[in-house]
């Protein structure tokens, strides 16, 4: 594949491809990316940038400020994810520990070497006018990193002016660029319900309650009302993905647990199934007797890509790869980040980077090498673009 990146032209490419070999050889999972996070500092102080470590557990923060740089000015932030995946991949990158296998099934190893990529030729610009934060995240797949680093005092230790960050996305055609117009991703809610009962011998249910008949009615209205009473127009996802109850044939359970996951493009929508969910636990009780506890959890919110800065992340592809390469608005992704935290603080903008193959968690899955420039160049103009 070609590329106008020209950091791939100048000896950078063998240390790219370096330093991604050498992630995808030591996957790790959530806030266990002990390895990894001392492997980016090396890399970054090797390049002559000052590190902070152990922000929200095993989080990095690289700082760089441009020699031309006012250095009381904020910095712009450019984000990477540290973590792997618990699964087994091909045979080249999975790790066995001995709490199970370890995959870099969703490029974060790709991430990170496109992260240094940009940092290094930033690094080498030596009138550089613009100040720059590399954030390497913990457990991104966890949904808790990017909360754990604010939390941790990240946007007061880093003033940040905006935020960016990249993911690949297999579908998209290869080298191409997606920055979506408002949701690039959705927000992810975990339901766990709990019906209870008094169970009773199969043979009389008229006796007790049937908590496995009232489940089976909480299932079919959540899904009734989630297509009647919710506009078509707004994307939302209800699915459940365990149900647990009952230990024999003929006895009704005293207690049936079911849990699942709800993400959604909008925050109306996803307000009104919230609302929904809990009537429909109220109404499975009227009608059966059987106590009904319905909790949702908030893991992240919809991520919304600031429209300053979703043309800035356009107007930065079309300058490095060309109108081609550019797809203004593709189409909606149900999966979550929580990247969506950081924009709860900062303007920014999420950006995808279409690749052959395997989806995402697949057990072929591979990130792409030959798309890393592709990434870094479009990190470095939007850092430079900052300089005005």
């Amino acid at each position: 594949m070609t590329t106008s990146f020209r950091c791939w032209h100048d000896g950078t490419q063998a240390q790219s491809l370096a330093w991604f070999h050498a992630l995808h050889a030591m996957p790790e999972t959530g806030f266990a990316e002990h390895r990894t996070a001392a492997y980016v500092a090396s890399a970054l102080r090797t390049l002559g940038i000052d590190v902070i470590e152990g922000i929200g557990g095993t989080g990095l923060v690289g700082l760089l400020r441009g020699a031309r740089a006012d250095r009381a000015a904020p910095f712009v932030g450019l984000r990477a994810e540290l973590d792997a995946l618990p699964m087994t991949g091909p045979a080249d990158g999975t790790v066995q520990t001995a709490d199970g296998p370890r995959y870099h099934g969703c490029g974060h190893d790709g991430h990170m070497a496109t992260l240094l990529t940009a940092a290094a030729y930033l690094a080498a610009q030596p009138d550089l006018a613009v100040n720059v934060a590399f954030i390497f995240q913990p457990a991104e797949e966890l949904l808790t990193g990017a909360g754990a680093m604010i939390a941790a005092g990240l946007l007061a230790l880093v003033p940040l002016s905006a935020i960016y960050a990249l993911h690949n996305i297999p579908g998209l055609p290869k080298g191409s660029v997606g920055v979506a117009d408002g949701a690039a991703l959705a927000s992810s809610d975990e339901i766990s319900v709990t019906i209870t009962a008094q169970g009773t011998h199969g043979s009389a249910p008229h006796t007790g309650q049937d908590a496995i008949l009232a489940a089976a009615h909480f299932l079919g209205l959540c899904q009734q009302l989630l297509t009647r009473r919710t506009d078509s127009r707004d994307s939302a996802v209800l699915s459940f993905g365990q149900i647990a109850g009952g230990q024999a044939a003929n006895i009704l359970p005293e207690e049936v647990r079911i849990a699942g996951s709800l993400r959604s493009h909008s925050e109306t929508a996803r307000a009104e199934v919230h609302r929904l969910l809990n009537a429909a636990g109220d109404s499975t009780a009227a009608a059966f007797g059987t106590p009904v506890n319905v909790k949702i959890t908030a893991k992240v919110p919809v991520l919304m890509n600031d429209p300053g800065c979703a043309t800035m992340a356009r107007d930065a592809v079309i300058r490095r790869l060309g109108t081609e390469r550019l797809i203004t608005n593709p189409r909606p992704v149900m999966a979550s980040e929580d990247f969506a935290l950081f924009r709860q603080h900062l303007p920014g903008a999420y950006i995808f980077v279409g690749q052959d193959g395997a989806y995402c968690y697949h057990a072929d899955y591979r990130f792409d090498p030959d798309i890393i420039p592709v990434g870094a160049s479009i990190l470095v103009e939007l850092a430079l673009s900052a300089a005005g």
